[in-house]
């Protein structure tokens, strides 16, 4: 436990202390410990720190950058401390940079080192333990962020809370992918201009490619869910919907009503569409509609039918934007489908 091990985070070299991430992102150097416990709990969970050796060295420092509603903390305690930690609704992620350490939590206790992410979940307190010169990366996930992400896309309200599993050290690592994704924000943020993170945009995509990772990478009690939600049929929710559209695709339809029938939100239903369905809702009406006018110009040229009317019929009621969606779709105006239509049955 006192020997200092360097090990990899990722495709990162060792990282010594000196030389750890965030630099330009300082929140607080000291060398008082209750100021640095104060400090923190105002950033992570609330948690007491106590030294674990005699006259000890402490040098404090937080280097702290956000993507989003997720937050990265660079830690150094320089001493060796133990910090019992207390959750909030949040979660938090830790991989070691630099030296050993061990973490604790729901009657798990195990080692922390460079190739592994432990995730420390808000059932209960969690324990960690640094030896001197020790530097981590730990991020804090608030809980509403996790639970909607996996209700978004799954398609279905969460049943429990996330809970992620512990797991003794595998040898060979985890979550390679967040790891690697992990070392490419540092090094955005050591950036002399601020570079994509600046951007809200693409901050917004970047917190769910992280969260989506988590969320992938991580073993917890949804991933078999979220592994049968990959290869299984769509969800029935959607099938409701697209068995309302069938049955009501004349009358007017709105995103709002389609939530409505499916009993999710809005968010959920999109998500939805666009996973299993590879379009919108919308774009789902919107395609069925056309197809039926086209099937209603195929037939209905004989009978003397207008375009006019089968488009009304169909649930169109804005005719040039009718005429537009449905030449994009079908290579053709519906006057050109109509003349064509009586030409082959004369």
């Amino acid at each position: 436990m006192d020997d200092i091990t360097h090990e990899p985070f990722g495709s990162l070299r060792p990282v010594p202390p000196a030389g750890m991430p965030l630099p330009g992102q300082l929140v607080l150097e000291t060398a008082d410990l209750l100021t640095a416990r104060d400090h923190l709990s105002r950033f992570l969970w609330p948690h007491t720190v106590i030294p674990t050796a005699r006259r000890p060295q402490v040098a404090f420092r937080h280097c702290s950058a956000s993507i989003g509603q997720v937050s990265m903390h660079a830690l150094h305690y320089g001493a060796a401390v133990q910090i019992e930690a207390h959750p909030d609704d949040s979660y938090l992620f830790l991989v070691l940079l630099h030296g050993a350490g061990t973490l604790s939590q729901d009657g798990f206790t195990g080692p922390l080192n460079p190739q592994i992410i432990r995730a420390m979940n808000p059932t209960g307190p969690a324990t960690m333990r640094f030896v001197a010169g020790e530097v981590n990366l730990t991020l804090r996930i608030p809980s509403t962020l996790l639970h909607g992400w996996l209700e978004e896309t799954t398609g279905q309200r969460v049943p429990a809370p996330v809970y992620f599993e512990q797991h003794s050290d595998p040898g060979t690592g985890n979550a390679p992918g967040l790891r690697r994704f992990l070392h490419f924000l540092c090094s955005e943020f050591e950036q002399r201009t601020a570079g994509i993170v600046s951007s809200p945009t693409v901050c917004r995509q970047l917190e769910r490619t992280l969260i989506s990772l988590v969320m992938m990478e991580l073993p917890h009690n949804h991933s078999a869910a979220l592994d049968a939600e990959r290869t299984g049929p769509a969800p029935g929710y959607i099938r409701n919907v697209e068995q309302y559209i069938r049955s009501n695709a004349d009358q007017p339809v709105t995103l709002r009503d389609l939530a409505g029938i499916a009993g999710v939100s809005e968010r959920t239903l999109q998500a939805g569409f666009r996973r299993f369905r590879q379009t919108t809702p919308m774009e789902y009406l919107r395609d069925y509609r056309l197809d039926l006018a086209h099937q209603g110009l195929l037939a209905g040229a004989v009978g003397g039918r207008s375009v006019t009317d089968i488009a009304l019929t169909c649930g169109f009621n804005h005719l040039g934007k009718f005429a537009k969606c449905y030449r994009a779709r079908f290579g053709e105006t519906p006057s050109e489908t109509r003349r064509r239509a009586l030409t082959t049955t004369i």
